[in-house]
């Protein structure tokens, strides 16, 4: 009966160390979404940048070919 209660102990001692990984893992999950989110708002701020200045680069051709 003893070597019983000891695996029972050894089970909800698992199962709760599963569920502490389960949570830490979720955590960092939504904080990778997050800055995945983040990251991509600034690139396309980025790109929009870099368009502009294509576009600007490419009317200072055409006005020093003509």
């Amino acid at each position: 009966m003893e070597n019983c209660r000891e695996l029972f102990y050894i089970c909800l001692s698992l199962i709760g160390l599963v569920l502490f990984l389960v949570a830490m893992f979720m955590n960092y999950n939504l904080r990778l979404d997050a800055r995945t989110v983040k990251l991509e708002k600034k690139n396309g701020h980025e790109q929009e940048q870099i368009n502009q200045l294509k576009e600007e680069v490419r009317k200072l051709k055409e006005k020093q070919n003509k």
